[in-house]
């Protein structure tokens, strides 16, 4: 059996205590009892013992996150992980790393533009050299790096009305307006320059860096059948799904809901703009060696499969496929036929470029 699938499995008896720090947490009924010997869950193949503090922003995720990774993690690897929840900006992880006074080990609460910033400020612990290398055929592209690993990818997808059997394949399709007249809706967000280039026809793995000129020429021309710029996801998914308008941009998420609850809506995931959030060890992390571990058995395709099932939403290990039904399969942005069709989001170039892309679109926004 190798390190991955766990090696010389022992178990943990009780239930997994979320406890506090700092006066910020979640705290689940009961007590944790005596935990099982340390054992190797680490990729090194040395035992671990202790305690982890995860931080996240709590809620549905976080509830979600526990049943799907801190109980078995604690059962298999006999680390209590202490999930403390709240929220944070990128401030804070720059003044708990230069004070030297880390609250926590580590999170899953990094954006696409974030993490590279991270990077670049040596925020992050940096993981062994090879800590990856058992698992990373297995992973999605880009879904691992030296400092972290994808935690929950989400993607820009179209959503359009589907009263009268309308089928709408691509962002090709959302700028035709004759074939498909009505109105739209787009986020308010630069990002949607990316999904204009992909209209034009640029292939979705050579997006980056972006040609602004021509996205900004392509979203002229879609300008006057643009009805309203959203900043909830759930506008564009009410207005196409009450006939308001004939398709907008939103999150995969939204839609499968809206899908599932039986709403007159489709789903495209042709030129997907794969996002993704980031699970990360602080630099100075007291139990960065458990965070590890951790981090390392969150890759587990069958705990990613368990998330999958209770959220919509997953990790970047490509073989979580092989241990979910075909219906859940085809809902997450890392389904395999999915991610072949998608552009990953490069979040390096976007914290490099933001301030200028922004500039630009708030008065293209506004313009007349």
């Amino acid at each position: 059996m190798t390190n991955y699938e766990g090696k010389s499995r022992r178990h943990a008896t009780g239930v997994l205590r979320a406890g506090r720090r700092l006066g910020v947490g979640l705290v689940l009924a009961g007590s944790l009892p005596a935990i099982a010997a340390a054992q190797s869950c680490h990729p090194d193949g040395d035992p671990i013992e202790g305690q982890v503090y995860f931080f996240s922003s709590g809620g549905s995720y976080g509830r979600a996150i526990e049943e799907a990774y801190f109980e078995p993690f604690t059962e298999e690897c006999g680390v209590e992980v202490v999930h403390t929840t709240g929220t944070r900006n990128f401030a804070q992880l720059e003044q708990f790393v230069e004070s030297g006074n880390v609250p926590w080990d580590i999170a899953a609460t990094l954006t696409d533009q974030e993490y590279p910033l991270g990077v670049e400020k040596g925020l992050f612990h940096k993981l062994p050299d090879g800590f990856w290398t058992e698992i990373e055929d297995e992973m999605s592209e880009g879904a691992i790096s030296e400092y972290g690993a994808w935690a929950a990818p989400y993607s820009d997808v179209m959503v359009y009305s589907t009263v009268g059997e309308v089928e709408m394949e691509g962002w090709a399709d959302f700028w035709d307006t004759e074939t498909f007249p009505g109105p739209r809706m787009m986020q308010n967000s630069p990002m949607s320059l990316a999904i204009a280039l992909l209209a034009d026809g640029v292939p979705a793995d050579e997006l980056y860096p972006l040609d602004l000129d021509r996205a900004f020429a392509k979203m002229d021309e879609l300008k006057p059948s643009i009805r309203a710029f959203w900043s909830s996801a759930e506008q564009p998914i009410q207005g196409t799904a009450s006939g308001e308008f004939v398709a907008g941009t939103t999150w995969n998420g939204r839609v499968i809901t809206a899908m599932k609850d039986g709403k007159d809506v489709g789903i495209s995931w042709e030129g997907a703009l794969l996002h993704s959030s980031w699970t990360f060890i602080l630099e100075g992390a007291p139990n960065a060696r458990n965070a590890e571990a951790l981090m390392y058995f969150m890759q587990r395709p069958e705990q990613q499969a368990k998330l999958a099932e209770i959220t919509g939403y997953t990790g970047g290990n490509a073989r979580v496929a092989e241990f979910l039904t075909p219906e859940v399969l085809e809902t997450l942005p890392t389904a395999p036929e999915h991610v072949a069709q998608a552009s990953v989001v490069d979040g390096k170039w976007w914290a490099e470029n933001i301030s200028e892309v922004q500039g630009r679109w708030d008065a293209w926004v506004v313009a007349q």
